[in-house]
């Protein structure tokens, strides 16, 4: 059995999953920022930093709700190791965040998954994507 992962390496690969087109990840400073917009209480980059290296390891609760809301993972993500195994990536946190909505938003997300990658495969494949996107295949109506 793998070793349980401390806060500091959970919180760190929230960081390192939530860049975004190639770029670096998300500074202290941002992070803190944007917490605060969130409505979150204040966390200066120091202390973000602090809980990202181990140096604080035991944060106050709002703290965690407030990181887990801006990562849009449960707050069990911090504590629960199943809950918590590692990003992979945008997808990952994708599902993640879709634990949090209710079977009615699940199902509307699925929806859109399937309508987008249906029209991704009609690009790929040479066609007109707006035939095969929620049309009748057998209607030759245009």
């Amino acid at each position: 059995m793998a070793p349980e992962r401390t806060f500091a390496e959970r919180l760190s690969a929230l960081i390192e999953a939530a860049r975004v087109d190639g770029r670096a990840p998300h500074s202290y400073r941002e992070i803190s920022a944007a917490v605060e917009r969130a409505g979150g209480p204040a966390m200066s980059p120091a202390y973000l930093q602090q809980l990202a290296t181990g140096k604080r390891v035991n944060p106050k609760i709002h703290y965690v709700e407030a990181l887990a809301k801006l990562f849009g993972v449960p707050v069990t993500y911090f504590f629960d190791e199943e809950a918590a195994a590692a990003p992979a990536g945008e997808a990952q946190l994708m599902a993640m965040r879709a634990q949090e909505l209710s079977p009615q938003g699940r199902r509307q997300v699925m929806d859109l998954l399937e309508l987008v990658e249906r029209y991704e495969r009609a690009e790929r494949e040479g066609r007109n994507p707006e035939d095969s996107a929620g049309r009748d295949p057998g209607s030759t109506a245009r």
